[in-house]
Formats: structure tokens, C-alpha cells, sequence
């Protein structure tokens, strides 16, 4: 809730035109724009400990091991990968921020669309202004 606060607090007199007439996701754009990263970053830690209660990327280390030493690894060809590069707990945090914002969408496009999901004075002013 901070993140969103703050980039409403930070929020131009263009950046509301632009919310109020864009499109079905333009609110939702105007905050991950300016909140994606926080976000992420606080994401990630809760991320890293699920992966490696669960041992997501010890895992998936071995699989592509395994892969490279079997008959597919010959046939194919060696995977290549870079184990400094092999960033699990980043892929997920994306993918669950992708997520967030997909929800975030679908609900600012109910929103737009259905005057009864106006539920507080300030999104009938803002979504009746239009």
C-alpha cells in the first residue's frame, strides 16, 4: 500500500488525465511504472526463502545435469548454462509481480465497465468524470 501511495502522492496533472482517459489498464500501467521495482524488492525475499525451503534451483541444477550427462544431453547436445546467471528466485519474483498486476488490470477494467464496482466516492468521481 505505501508504493501505490507514494506514486499517487508523486502523481502530474498529465499522469491523471492520462489515467482517466486511457485505456482499460491505464491506472494499472501508471503503477507499475512507478512501483514494479519496489514492489519486486519486496517480493523477493519471501521468494528466495520459499525456494530454498522448497529447493527450487538446487533442483533445477540437477535436472540440467542430469540432462547433460544422460543420452539426451548427447543426442542434443550439452545444455549451457551460467550458474552465476541462474536466477531462479528473480524468474519467480517477475512472474509473481507479472501476476500482481494482471489482478490489478482485470479489477481496474471491472471497474471502468461496471458503475456498481465504483464502491467508494472517489472512484465514482473519477471513473463518472469520464
Amino acid at each position: 500500500l505505501p508504493i501505490f501511495t507514494d506514486a499517487l502522492k508523486g502523481m502530474t496533472i498529465d499522469d491523471a488525465k492520462k489515467l482517466v482517459s486511457g485505456g482499460q489498464d491505464s491506472a494499472t500501467q501508471f503503477f507499475k511504472s512507478k512501483g514494479e521495482k519496489q514492489i519486486q524488492e519486496k517480493m523477493a525475499p519471501v521468494i528466495k526463502q520459499s525456494t530454498e525451503k522448497a529447493g527450487v534451483t538446487a533442483s533445477y541444477k540437477k535436472l540440467v545435469d542430469q540432462a547433460n550427462t544422460s543420452a539426451v544431453g548427447g543426442f542434443l547436445g550439452k545444455l549451457n548454462y551460467d550458474t552465476s546467471s541462474l536466477d531462479v528466485d528473480k524468474y519467480v519474483t517477475q512472474k509473481a509481480s507479472d501476476g500482481l498486476f494482471k489482478m490489478i488490470a482485470e479489477e481496474e477494467k471491472r471497474i471502468r465497465e461496471n458503475p456498481a464496482a465504483r464502491t467508494s466516492d472517489l472512484l465514482q468521481k473519477v471513473f463518472g468524470a469520464k
